[in-house]
């Protein structure tokens, strides 16, 4: 460590914080200035009799004081030079790891319910998709749902539970727009792979590639450091799209075009999940990437460190009366002796010298700036209340569950309400009960819920009703296009709606939800937004998405393009 300071290269001698000189020269100058200026006021003496002054009055030596400031004076300098981070030799810096992101685009326009691929192409995407996570990439992924517009359904996560618990409910019913528009889903993911250091995957399941640009492709693949794995889930020979007359096959044309791009991989669907796995695989093997900076400070070894013996042997002095002063001194600089990079600094605000994290987080909650707020408190409670208040229930979720008070359940029972799960939702409102039988709002909100769930239930059952008589009426005349026959009075239009219900539903029987919560329901930190949707979780997994994509392209936060195909 020593050779460091006896070997100085004084023509490699610079340093990595130079820009900061001049707040450090402004600091001393008005230290100077204001030591100067200082006169000690001798007012008070007038009040001691003039032949008593001698003996009450004891007269000290200046030179003391023009010491103290002179050693002020000294500190700020070495520390203001220790900031400024001088450096005269270089160190190999270490690498950084950083690690591989995978994004899953989902097509979920109206083609991908024909069944050329079994049972459906988006129920095999999904399969797919189930076996791929099973299989383990352990890349943070995030999942886009894409037609006339693309959503994010799940933003980067290693939880892959919460991918696959949402994945079953993904319909072209809960679409905004229907189409096939490809410029949004690449704008969205040219913003999830900006200046990505460690190369990107992404995996696009897809059967329409027609409005999909190779030029767009190869300028997306040139400005972005990823590689693109493309799922064809088509046949050449097609098939007819159940809600329109029309067929859609696979571009073989185009799908061979994408396959001559160098990051570009066309998967070849099979039987099994060996396709799927081997693309688990490739993605975990290179997960981690090793970022070789060659940036100034990085390279350049920070020696301000050195500069804390000086300044501890002034500290030394501190101890004496009028010098505590030293001891602020010392408090402001030290931490420039640390070996802090450039972008660790310009963290650092001037408001944090006068007001603590959780301050400034509660005024930003104050001003309606819920996330941000999040962000910057530690308590899970407050957390998530700003979550809650936000509207990111899932990261409200996870603070609440932190909170094992009788307020952190009755908030995380009203966060599950938001999510519709109703059932969580109920036993978390009787286990406050349970704690605390005197809280009106809990068993309010609990008579609420029962009664949401029982209506549902009702609907639930006069939906399965209708369900097994439109089976029953189906079954007598098994061919609905001939509409002479088979003693059916129906009209055409009143053939496809059936035949709609019947294919876009996938099996799936789902019954209705309420419109909104009763204005009774009773919140408890802050107000529960009015309007509140309530779904029964285990009936329509995705009812919360599709309100969501709609509420987004309302507000213009995802813009919508029409594209020549309808589906």
């Amino acid at each position: 460590m020593t050779q460091n300071i006896e070997h100085i290269n004084w023509e490699d001698f610079h340093f990595l914080r130079i820009e900061y000189l001049y707040m450090g020269i402004g600091a001393v100058l008005v230290l100077i200035i204001g030591f100067l200026f200082y006169k000690e006021s001798n007012a008070w003496k007038k009040h001691i009799a003039p032949h008593l002054r001698p003996y009450v009055i004891k007269k000290g030596t200046s030179w003391k004081s023009y010491l103290i400031r002179a050693s002020v004076i000294l500190m700020f300098i070495i520390g203001i030079i220790s900031f400024l981070g001088p450096t005269w030799n270089q160190i190999k810096a270490p690498a950084k790891k950083v690690e591989s992101q995978f994004v899953i685009a989902l097509d979920l326009s109206k083609s991908m319910l024909a069944k050329d691929v079994s049972p459906n192409r988006l129920e095999r995407a999904k399969f797919k998709i189930r076996d791929l996570l099973e299989a383990g990439p352990r890349a943070a992924t995030n999942l886009l749902v894409y037609a006339g517009s693309t959503h994010t359904a799940i933003p980067f996560t290693t939880d892959y539970k919460i991918i696959l618990d949402q994945l079953d409910g993904l319909q072209p019913k809960m679409m905004p727009a229907q189409g096939t528009e490809y410029n949004g889903l690449f704008k969205k993911m040219d913003t999830l792979f900006n200046e990505n250091k460690a190369q990107g995957k992404i995996l696009l399941v897809t059967d329409d590639l027609e409005d999909l640009s190779l030029e767009q492709v190869s300028v997306f693949l040139q400005d972005n450091n990823v590689q693109l794995f493309i799922y064809p889930l088509a046949s050449q020979s097609g098939a007819k799209i159940p809600t329109t007359k029309q067929n859609s096959a696979l571009n073989i044309s185009k799908l061979n075009a994408l396959s001559e791009m160098e990051t570009v991989d066309i998967l070849e669907i099979t039987l099994d999940d060996s396709d799927v796995k081997d693309l688990a695989k490739a993605i975990s093997d290179d997960l981690v990437f090793e970022d070789q900076t060659n940036q100034e400070e990085e390279d350049w070894q920070d020696n301000g460190y050195w500069l804390i013996f000086p300044l501890a042997f002034i500290f030394m002095f501190s101890f004496r009366k009028g010098w505590s002063i030293n001891l602020i001194i010392l408090a402001l600089f030290l931490q420039s002796c640390s070996k802090n990079t450039t972008k660790e600094v310009t963290k650092f605000k001037f408001k944090d010298l006068w007001y603590t994290k959780a301050y400034q987080a509660q005024q930003d909650y104050d001003s309606e700036n819920y996330l941000k707020a999040a962000s910057g408190f530690d308590d899970p409670m407050h957390k998530g209340v700003a979550y809650y208040k936000g509207g990111d229930y899932l990261s409200a979720e996870s603070a609440f569950k932190k909170d094992t008070t009788v307020n952190g359940l009755y908030n995380l029972g009203l966060t599950y309400a938001k999510l519709g799960k109703l059932d969580d939702s109920q036993a978390l409102f009787e286990k406050v009960l349970q704690k605390d039988p005197l809280n009106e709002n809990a068993s309010s909100n609990l008579k609420q819920i029962i009664t949401a769930k029982d209506k549902m239930a009702s609907q639930q059952e006069e939906s399965n009703i209708k369900n097994d008589k439109k089976a029953a009426k189906n079954k007598q005349n098994k061919s609905p296009e001939d509409l002479s026959g088979g003693g059916q009075e129906a009209t055409k239009k009143d053939m496809e709606k059936e035949r709609l219900e019947e294919t876009t539903e996938t099996d799936k029987r789902k019954g209705k939800e309420m419109d909104e919560l009763p204005e009774d329901f009773k919140s408890g930190k802050g107000e529960l937004p009015k309007n509140i949707l309530m779904r029964k979780v285990d009936d329509d997994p995705a009812l919360f998405l599709t309100r969501k994509f709609k509420y987004q392209v309302k507000k213009g936060i995802v813009e919508v393009q029409k594209t020549e195909a309808s589906w």
